[in-house]
């Protein structure tokens, strides 16, 4: 799947004037550091400039740092311990070197005992597609879950599945989970053998599936799994099962929870990231602004001049078959006429449109993105261990999966409110 990347948005480097205003602003929702003497620096951190880690705990989100009463202090003090560290990884590109540095990350932040996870790819301009994906494969269990469609200008309609990451050999294992780390791989080599041979040369036996076979062709002869989130928008599965199979609960119940932030700047291959675990049900939620819009795949062919000419060549679609490219009148809500574009849509609404706070704590939708983690948590924590109730809302739109991350976003947003009434 070749691609060479646009970048629509470089990521964000604050000037002095900026960061003033920047400082500003949140002057008016964070107090001085002398007003919050309790805040606490990060006894975890590492990284470059391509992906930098950090452990967070909830008190790390601002709404704490100038709220208070019994809401807040007893939800500190009930989740005391381990079970609060929050891992916060931000990913600036995706490229070998993210790749490398995300598994670092997870082992270091495994190792201090984070208990779920905040993604940050704002401003990520994507990159290599193969390398998102490739990080995306290893926070998903089924080796047949599908990544991304791709659909090429000469009609071809292509899957692209985890098992396609298993075979490769930096394939990290499945992460973020109490499961064996090798428990995706040996479902392959019981399903497939085959794929996990090596031939002479070194290079994996993996056959990559039809460009022109039909998608229930493709469910038929390798097993593809429906995506298990934006079920309401998707017209080929609009509708399933709201009971889930016990060992499918126990799965997800060993997932770690994610939540990812994003916004306007996050655009191609992070794009595959964000939709391909959102659709299929490995997130919290998303928080942020709408994303930037671009799933084209392009060449760009070199000119006598020097110059070059990039070709538009396939584009992508999510695993809930949703395109995030739209053009005429796609761009158009159906229903209201309103000009909505394209992109990937947040369940929680936080703009960054000031820039991203060099300190992680100070960022309001690393705030909100703690929050709904928390919130999240307590909702499993109050669900029987045998009931779909907890796991759903990690699993998209599926059985109201939407709605719960709606009702964590107000929630989160009331906290907001009520902090500022307090000031």
């Amino acid at each position: 799947l070749p691609t060479i990347s646009v970048e629509p948005l470089k990521s964000y480097k604050s000037t002095n004037a900026q960061e003033k205003v920047a400082n500003a602003l949140l002057s008016e929702v964070v107090p001085p550091a002398s007003a919050a003497p309790d805040v606490k620096t990060p006894f975890i951190t590492g990284g470059n400039n391509v992906v930098h880690w950090e452990m967070l705990t909830p008190d790390d989100s601002i709404f704490r740092k100038y709220m208070s009463g019994p809401e807040v202090g007893g939800a500190t003090d009930t989740n005391a311990g381990d079970t609060n560290k929050v891992g916060y990884i931000r990913f600036t590109r995706f490229s070998r070197l993210s790749t490398a540095g995300y598994i670092k990350a997870i082992e270091e932040l495994e190792a201090a005992g984070a208990q779920s996870y905040i993604f940050d790819v704002r401003n990520n301009y994507g990159g290599i597609v193969q390398e998102s994906m490739l990080t995306a494969s290893s926070l998903l269990r089924d080796p047949h879950t599908v990544l991304c469609y791709t659909l090429n200008s000469r009609g071809g309609f292509a899957p692209h599945d985890v098992e396609e990451y298993i075979v490769d050999t930096r394939y990290p294992g499945y992460l973020l989970s109490s499961e064996e780390k090798d428990v995706s791989y040996e479902i392959v080599k019981r399903d497939d053998p085959e794929f996990v041979k090596v031939d002479q040369n070194g290079k994996s036996q993996w056959v990559p599936p039809s460009s022109y076979a039909s998608i229930r062709e493709q469910r038929m002869k390798r097993n593809y799994n429906r995506p298990t989130g934006m079920a309401g928008v998707n017209p080929f599965h609009a509708k399933y099962s709201r009971n889930l199979a016990a060992d499918e609960i126990k799965q997800i119940r060993a997932q770690k929870n994610i939540v990812i932030l994003m916004n306007e700047g996050t655009a191609s291959a992070a794009e595959v990231f964000v939709s391909s675990l959102h659709d299929n049900g490995r997130t919290v939620a998303l928080v942020g602004t709408k994303t930037y819009g671009k799933g084209l795949i392009q060449h760009t062919f070199p000119m006598p001049d020097g110059g070059g000419l990039r070709l538009t060549v396939a584009e992508y679609l999510t695993p809930s078959l949703q395109h995030v490219t739209k053009v005429g009148g796609a761009q158009y809500d159906q229903n209201t006429g309103d000009f909505v574009g394209g992109g990937v849509r947040p369940d929680i609404y936080c703009p960054s449109n000031q820039g991203i706070p060099s300190r992680v704590g100070a960022d309001i939708c690393v705030g909100m993105a703690l929050d709904a983690l928390e919130e999240a948590t307590v909702k499993e924590m109050a669900s029987s261990p045998d009931s779909d109730d907890g796991a759903v809302g990690r699993r998209g739109g599926a059985n109201g999966g939407g709605a719960r991350r709606r009702t964590i976003g107000d929630g989160t947003q009331e906290r907001y409110q009520k902090g500022l009434a307090q000031r």
